[in-house]
């Protein structure tokens, strides 16, 4: 197995928690949140941006290279506001506040047999 990391390119990095107000209003916790297609919330899950996904260069399930944060799978989508941007989940106020907005060059992950 052999696994490349393809650039694809320098994007906004944020992140968001499993609250209300950043999500679903519905959304109590990382127990009662779901994503924009229905996968539980992950602290390894990335959120992208409606417009890099609609570019083909990611799909929902592949895998992300973050500097510094590690791989993250792409489950969720942003709000349309948002352009060339990545937000990854994180659980509480302080990995947040860490994060920040942070501009990264972003990886795609693929492995081949």
């Amino acid at each position: 197995m052999i696994a490349k990391a393809i650039l694809l390119g320098v994007l906004t990095v944020t992140s968001y928690r499993p609250v209300p107000a950043q999500t679903k209003p519905e959304c109590t916790g990382r127990f009662h949140c779901t994503t924009s297609i229905d996968d539980g919330v992950t602290m390894y899950g990335v959120a992208v941006s409606q417009d890099f996904l609609k570019s083909g260069q990611v799909a929902y399930g592949d895998v992300l290279y973050i500097p510094g944060y590690g791989n993250r799978i792409v489950n969720d989508t942003m709000n349309i506001r948002h352009h060339n941007a990545i937000d990854m989940m994180v659980f509480t106020r302080a990995q947040e506040k860490a994060v920040g907005v942070r501009k990264l060059k972003i990886y795609k992950v693929e492995v081949s047999q």
